[in-house]
Parts: structure tokens; C-alpha cells; sequence
């Protein structure tokens, strides 16, 4: 675990002795939910085409048939300079400070040639009043002797791809570019490059408007492959400030969010920056969770809640988003049960826009759900395990894409909570009841009939566990399929009364309803037969038994040291499987129920996802185990911000970790409940905690949640 992020209330702050600094490029990344880049510096000294790009949701490429990957695009993040002719070095540290606040970045070092040392200062925001903007500001100081400046100020044209496996264990070195690029117009203060990608055929324009002093010669350039833009010839005083700013639109062939502008003819970093500050404001009164007593956490909550906002286009239902939201292009920038089971939540309660989004995206691609479905020869809608801009399957990995069909019932479920959440009676008859009936289609075709015992079993799956080999009734799909199947029957009862043409169009019958119940009710729930306790599968308890201590050094996922195949058939536990379910389905179980599930797996919990620490914390605060929960509540809130499992640098941010830590804090500690439409408050703080307080918008209403010592309230506000 690394330790290397400074926490100052509303800023978090690092530092590296490289220009490349993974770990803090991670961190660092900034955005604003429609794109992002990570925290790498403008100023490069060595090419680094995989590591530095920009990255815009929806925009994706072949890199085999059939296969996307998220596209690292070239990047406006780019400059070059020259003292008196000479190639510099770095003199400094590199020191990250990002302004929570606004989600404004500050990068400052030092750089020298021939004893002449020069002063750097990069500033970079994502402007929310027009998601096509990325705004820079980049400051030179001669701070030892006088000094000439040749600086370049572009875009980096030679951005690149590396395709990283599915499999976690295999490495690869293949470097691919996705993009082919016309030759810049210059024009004005600032020219545009076009580009377009090679295989999806999407068109992507970067217009750049550079702003300089007057008496600066400037003169542009374009190097072929590698960059375009303008060089400033700057005769540099001792202590004097010289300052280049940049304004970049970039615009796509497949944007959807109405607050895309073009360029704005005429425009100041000051005046944006205010403008970007006051908008940002009105995100926290709606989002921002306010702790006292522990500072730090208080900082970490923000950094999750800016993180979460920023990897999340609001209002764009092509996209949603990835397991890595758009820090990174591991697992290929693709989209999984993440978002439906660990996010959605907050954007529910805080976001009520991006949620009906994310839905929507969804129901947008029902029809390939249902295309899937009948490839892998069932009925109805079956939601591919990994998906990207289209909607098809994306996954490689046979038998996990063919074994994780929870992902359908997920989908399902977090159709269910939005319906819910939001009485969006127009999303129900325009897609959602839709959504349910056609899942619930398929359960019926992948359960099969067991005709020596009577019932039906859910034969090759893998539920969340996915140590625990292809197995057969996993207790959460098989839970999660029968509150799928539930909501189906209501929701097709309703549409029968509300929308009797639509009832008809999806040849709904009293009889099929009839069967999806029969199915519900004939479904196996293991049990062990002498403790009566939950099992996670049939087989589960056939596994060989091992010292889970013996397959972890520290907080490093264990397959480095153990391979797959040795982990399918330990008694260990990868993530979370029965205790999420418990979260997420609590009152199907008793308190009793709940706690013998926690005795029986926690202990074997490897917590090789990241998805662990957070569902475990929020399990242990639901369920009155106060030091546990602040055990793994602290693992979970600074996984990425103290490097806990020593992957954030080389696979970018966990999103759904956030998502899952929120919760862990909301309806974990903060105990909120929903009964019959009223919103409650169970709290369980943590000791240090004097107060929690936050907002939340449901069912069309706002409200205010405050804990003290004096008590909780909800009121409307």
C-alpha cells in the first residue's frame, strides 16, 4: 500500500521525481463525465504514445473483428520547450494539485538547461458549461538568468492504443493506432485537426484556439505524425511570467448532450475558470457529503463523489460506463454489471439525469440483448457480460462471458430501482416493462428441469464469486432471477391496465405470466442441509479447504502468485457474493441468516476485486459489526488514493469501488431506508464520526439527511 496523496480538505496533492508517474496519473485524472485525461504533464521530454491521450466516451475502434477498444485519442495536453536551443531536464519534483472544488489541476516543476533554470506552472479544467471544451493554461519563469524559449503548443497527433488482455495475468507489448488524421487548417489564433477512426468509422474534430501575448512571435508547425500547433519564440527576463493559454472543442460524429457548443469566438481562462467554479458550486450543494470528525475521510468522500461525477456523461444514453470510466482502456473501456449494481445509487439519489441515462443506454441496446439471446440459444433478452458503444458482447473469455449470466438480472434489478426511484411512468412504457418482460423471457429458457428431484437448475454459471469454479445454482443469480421474475409479473399486470396495446404487441398471456411464477417458485435456493445455513452453489462445499492467508501477500490480488486454475477449486472466496446479496435483497433474509453468513465467508474472502472492501464495509455497518465496517470502509475508501492493491497506476481508477463506498456511507452508516415512499435514517457512524449530513433527490423530491449526537432527521428541502 502506498501512501504517496496528501488530503488538505478540499485538495489532494502528490508528488513524483519522473514526467512518468502512473500512480499519480491515475489519481489525477480530470474530466467532466463526457471525456477525460489522465494527470500526465503537457511538457514530455520522451514520447509516450500509450500512456498520454484523451479519452471520449462512446468512442471506440476495432481492434479485431467484432472487438472494441476505447480509443486513446490525440491530445491538446502537449508541449515542447527549448532553452537557448538545448533539450532540458527535469530539476524538480513534479508536484499534483487538484482543487477538488472545481476539478481545476495545477502541475508545477522545474526544468533546466546549461545552469538556466526555468519555472513551470500547468493548469487544466474540463469547463461544465460545454462538455466539448478542455481548457489549459501553461506559465514560464526564468528563475536563475535570462533565458530564450522555443515553446510548441499543439496537439499531440501520435497517440496510441496497447489492446490489454481479458485475462488478467497476460501481458502485451502490441502498440495500435485506431486513428487516421487529415493535415491541420490553421486559421487565426488556432487551426482544427480531423480524425477519424479506422474501423468504426466515427469522426472526431479538435478545434484549438491559442492565446499568447502580443509580442511573442509565433509561428505554426506541423510535424508529421507527431504533433501541429504553433511555436512561441519567448526572450525570457529573469522573474518574469509568460503565460500560454489554450481552449480546445472537440466535437464527434455521434455526440448527443445538448450543451455541446462549438469554440466560443472569444473566450479568457479567468472568465471560464469563474464560470466553471460557480457550476461546480451547485454539483456539490446536490452531491457533497459533509463529514465531521475525520478529516481525512472527509477529503477521501469528496475525491470518490468528484470521480464519480466526472466519469459519468449525463446526458448521453449511447454511453455508459466503464470499468475504469475513462481513466483507462483496461478491459478495453468496456461496460459491465458495475454501473447497474454499484452505481447506479448514487446517481439515483444525486443525478437523477445521468440515471435515467444510464437506463436508457439500457433499453437502447435491448435489441442486441435479445440478438444475444438468441445466439447462445435461449429467448427473450439476455445482457452480454461486456459491452461498449453497441451493445454486443465484448468479452473473449469464453466461459466468463457464456457462465456470468447474473449480469441480466442486474440489469434488471437497477431497472427496477431507477423505475422506482424516479416514478418515471415514462420510461416504464417506453422500454422498461419492455426490459423486464423479455429477461424474464430468457430465465425461462436458461433454467433446465431437473427430473429426478422436481424444480429446475441454473446449470453453468458463475455469480459475483468467481473463484468458485462453473458451477450450478448460485444462490445471488438465482435470488436476483426471482426478484427479475417478480418484477416482471407486476410489470406486466400494470401494462395490461396502462398500456393494453403494448400488452398485446409483446403477446403477453395470463398463462406465460403463470409460467414465469411457476419458475420463481421452482428455482433451488442451497442450503447446507445440517446447518441450515446459505450456501454460495452447489458445489461450494465440495472445494478443497485452504488458509486463505496462504494465497495473499498483503493487499495484492493473489492470482499473481496462484494460478487461475489452483483458485477455481480452493474454498475461497474472490469478492462478495452472498453478503451482496444480502445487501441488495436484505429483506429476504433474517438478521440471524445474515450474521451466519458473515461468519461462514468472510473469513474465506480473498477480496482479489476491488469491488470487496466496499460491499464488505457496507455489509458490516448494516449489519451492527461496527469494527469490521470501519476496517474495510477504510480499504475501500482509499484504494485508489493510497494504492491499496497496488494496481491503480497500471489499470487506472476502480469506479465502481466509489459507487460501492458511497453506498457503504449512505445506506451503511448512514442507514437510509426507503419504507412504503417515506425516506428514513438507521445511522451507525463510525466513533469518530461528530456528524454526517447530505442530500438526495427521490421519487421528484429533495431532501436533507443530517446525523448528530442529538439524533437523525430527514426533511424536504
Amino acid at each position: 500500500m502506498g501512501n504517496d496523496i496528501q488530503l488538505n480538505g478540499w485538495d489532494i496533492c502528490s508528488s513524483a521525481p519522473s514526467f512518468c508517474a502512473p500512480f499519480q496519473e491515475s489519481v489525477f485524472f480530470t474530466g467532466n463525465g463526457r471525456m477525460g485525461v489522465r494527470g500526465y504533464p503537457a511538457l514530455r521530454l520522451d514520447s509516450r504514445p500509450v500512456e498520454v491521450g484523451l479519452f471520449v466516451a462512446g468512442i471506440f475502434d476495432e481492434y479485431k473483428t467484432g472487438v472494441t477498444d476505447l480509443v486513446n485519442l490525440p491530445t491538446p495536453i502537449w508541449e515542447t520547450v527549448e532553452i537557448d536551443g538545448r533539450r532540458p531536464e527535469l530539476m524538480s519534483e513534479i508536484k499534483w494539485d487538484l482543487d477538488l472544488s472545481c476539478g481545476k489541476l495545477t502541475l508545477s516543476y522545474i526544468i533546466g538547461a546549461d545552469g538556466k533554470e526555468v519555472a513551470v506552472t500547468e493548469e487544466r479544467l474540463f469547463p461544465l458549461t460545454n462538455p466539448a471544451l478542455l481548457l489549459q493554461k501553461i506559465s514560464f519563469k526564468c528563475i536563475s538568468e535570462p533565458a530564450r524559449l522555443s515553446v510548441r503548443s499543439g496537439v499531440d497527433l501520435g497517440c496510441h492504443n496497447q489492446p490489454i488482455a481479458d485475462d488478467q495475468v497476460k501481458e502485451n507489448d502490441e502498440v495500435v493506432n485506431y486513428i487516421r488524421h487529415a493535415e491541420p487548417v490553421f486559421s487565426g489564433e488556432g487551426f482544427s485537426v480531423r480524425l477519424r477512426t479506422k474501423s468504426t468509422g466515427l469522426g472526431i474534430v479538435l478545434d484549438v484556439s491559442i492565446h499568447a501575448e502580443p509580442s511573442i512571435p509565433k509561428t505554426s508547425f506541423t510535424a508529421d505524425g507527431v504533433g501541429a500547433g504553433y511555436q512561441f519564440d519567448i526572450a525570457g527576463n529573469l522573474n518574469s511570467t509568460y503565460t500560454i493559454e489554450k481552449l480546445t472543442a472537440i466535437t464527434t460524429t455521434r455526440d448527443k448532450d445538448p450543451l455541446i457548443a462549438p469554440l466560443p469566438l472569444s473566450w479568457s481562462f479567468e472568465s471560464l475558470d469563474a464560470e466553471n467554479k460557480r457550476r461546480w458550486a451547485g454539483k456539490w450543494e446536490r452531491a457533497g457529503i459533509t463529514l465531521e470528525g475525520d478529516d481525512d475521510a472527509q477529503t477521501a468522500l469528496r475525491y470518490t463523489t468528484y470521480q464519480l461525477l466526472v466519469n459519468c456523461s449525463p446526458r448521453d444514453d449511447t454511453v455508459n460506463i466503464g470499468a475504469r470510466g475513462l481513466t483507462h482502456t483496461r478491459y478495453k473501456g468496456c461496460y459491465f454489471w458495475d454501473t447497474d449494481l454499484f452505481m447506479m445509487p448514487f446517481y439515483l439519489l444525486t443525478e437523477p439525469e445521468a440515471a435515467k441515462s444510464l437506463m436508457q443506454y439500457r433499453i437502447n441496446t435491448l435489441p442486441q440483448a435479445k440478438e444475444h439471446a438468441a445466439k447462445m440459444n435461449g429467448a427473450g433478452a439476455r445482457y452480454p457480460w461486456m459491452v461498449s458503444f453497441d451493445g454486443t458482447e465484448q468479452c473473449e473469455t469464453w466461459d466468463i462471458g457464456c457462465s456470468e449470466v447474473h449480469v441480466t438480472a442486474d440489469v434488471a434489478y437497477a431497472l427496477g430501482q431507477y423505475m422506482d426511484f424516479a416514478q418515471d411512468k415514462a420510461f416504464f412504457l417506453n422500454g422498461g416493462a419492455e426490459a423486464l418482460v423479455e429477461t424474464a423471457r430468457f430465465w425461462v429458457s436458461r433454467y433446465s428441469a431437473d427430473p429426478e428431484h422436481g424444480g429446475v437448475n441454473l446449470l453453468f454459471c458463475k455469480g459475483p464469486d468467481e473463484y468458485c469454479g462453473i458451477t450450478s445454482n448460485n444462490l445471488f443469480t438465482n435470488m436476483m432471477v426471482q426478484h427479475n421474475l417478480d418484477m416482471a409479473v407486476e410489470a406486466a399486470q400494470i401494462l395490461s391496465s396502462m398500456d393494453p396495446a403494448q400488452y398485446q404487441r409483446l403477446n403477453l398471456t395470463e398463462a406465460e405470466l403463470q409460467v414465469w411464477q411457476c419458475l420463481r417458485d421452482d428455482i433451488k435456493l442451497p442450503k447446507d442441509p445440517e446447518t441450515g445455513h446459505w450456501r454460495t452453489d452447489d458445489t461450494f462445499h465440495l472445494l478443497e479447504p485452504v488458509d486463505p492467508g496462504a494465497l495473499k501477500h498483503g493487499d495484492e490480488a493473489s492470482y499473481h502468485q496462484t494460478c487461475f486454475d489452483r483458485l477455481q477449486r480452493y474454498k475461497v472466496v474472490k469478492q462478495a457474493d452472498v453478503l451482496l446479496l444480502m445487501i441488495r435483497l436484505s429483506e429476504r433474509f433474517t438478521a440471524e441468516e445474515r450474521l451466519a453468513a458473515w461468519e461462514d465467508f468472510e473469513p474465506l474472502c480473498l477480496h482479489d476485486s476491488t469491488l470487496s472492501f466496499a460491499s464488505h464495509a457496507y455489509f458490516a455497518a448494516q449489519n451492527g459489526l461496527p469494527d469490521a465496517a470501519e476496517q474495510y470502509f477504510s480499504k475501500a475508501l482509499y484504494l485508489d488514493l493510497f494504492n491499496v492493491m497496488g494496481n491503480t497506476g497500471k489499470e487506472g481508477l476502480h469506479l465502481a469501488c466509489f459507487g460501492e463506498t458511497w453506498q457503504a456511507v449512505v445506506f451503511g452508516f448512514a442507514g437510509l431506508r426507503f419504507e412504503n415512499g417515506v425516506p428514513t435514517l438507521s445511522p451507525r457512524l463510525p466513533a469518530a464520526w461528530k456528524s454526517l449530513s447530505f442530500r438526495f433527490c427521490y421519487r421528484g423530491d429533495n431532501y436533507q439527511a443530517a446525523i448528530t449526537a442529538n439524533g437523525a432527521t430527514v426533511s424536504r428541502c
